[in-house]
């Protein structure tokens, strides 16, 4: 596993940092990534002999020190202290981890480095991650999680916007509740069969729907929308029976048709809006 694919792991999986270091003074570095954490959701257990408290959390003078029911809590070990100063601290992590089957991990801040406490450390089961700034590497992840899912949903809007394109200029347009105010708005009228998979009446008016796509292309834009995959557009409309057509001008409903009726009824109410 790469140090990256270690540090998404370790930042999605564990929630609770024992802080190695943590400074009460707010301008160090030790100190704004505890609260980062904290304000993140993480939990921080303060680490450092000289102060009493930090960030509303008991100091405790070493890892050793800890209670036994927090020591069982620790899963990062995070390390604000000179490289010099690291293999005790490793040291004392390693007691736990042998104690308590915790923490997981070593975590050695902006250039915090000790290869021989990290050799040392992942023999005996720990993942070690030296020179890295969790907050940093938080922030990272999220932004490439945002972009991730921003590129989803622009991947899931094309794919939408390519079903609504009359590419054959004769097959009707699937709707849904995200894109269906804009296709409303974009075609002067409409005709939208509202139905659903398990509607026998709907299936059987079907192909009627497909025909007058064909009929009137360049006239009428034809559109399908699943009632059950788009409740929201369903209840706004009050659609309470299926299949229901709906004649849809500028954006506006101007009539709608109930039941599995025959094309010439269709027809004639299209023809009253060409």
């Amino acid at each position: 596993m790469s140090a990256e694919e270690e540090i998404k792991n370790a930042l999605e999986k564990y929630r609770t940092v024992a802080v190695v270091g943590l400074s009460d003074d707010s301008s160090k570095a030790s100190y704004m990534v505890a609260k980062f954490l904290k304000s993140g959701g993480w939990s921080i257990i303060p680490v450092n002999p000289f102060v009493d408290q930090v960030l509303g959390e008991k100091s405790y003078k070493s890892l050793l020190d800890l209670p036994e029911d927090v020591q069982k809590t620790v899963e990062v070990v995070d390390i604000f202290m000179p490289s010099k100063d690291v293999p005790p601290i490793v040291d004392q992590a390693i007691q736990l981890k042998n104690k308590n089957g915790k923490p997981h991990m070593v975590w050695m801040q902006l250039e915090v480095v000790n290869e021989e406490a990290a050799a040392k450390a992942r023999e005996a089961g720990l993942t070690v991650i030296m020179d890295r700034c969790m907050k940093i590497e938080i922030e990272r992840l999220k932004k490439e999680t945002d972009a991730e899912l921003e590129s989803i949903r622009v991947k899931k809007r094309l794919e939408v916007i390519t079903k609504m394109k009359n590419t054959a200029g004769n097959a009707p347009i699937t709707l849904d509740d995200a894109h269906f105010k804009e296709a409303i708005q974009k075609h002067p009228l409409m005709l939208i069969d509202c139905w659903a998979a398990w509607c026998g009446p709907c299936r059987m008016i079907a192909p009627v729907v497909d025909e007058l796509a064909r009929d009137y292309t360049g006239q009428i834009t034809v559109g399908k929308l699943n009632v059950d995959e788009s409740p929201e557009t369903a209840t706004s409309f009050c659609i309470v029976s299926i299949p229901t057509l709906l004649i849809m001008k500028g954006g506006k409903e101007v009539e709608r048709i109930i039941g599995a009726v025959p094309k010439k009824v269709i027809e004639e109410k299209l023809k009253k809006y060409l």
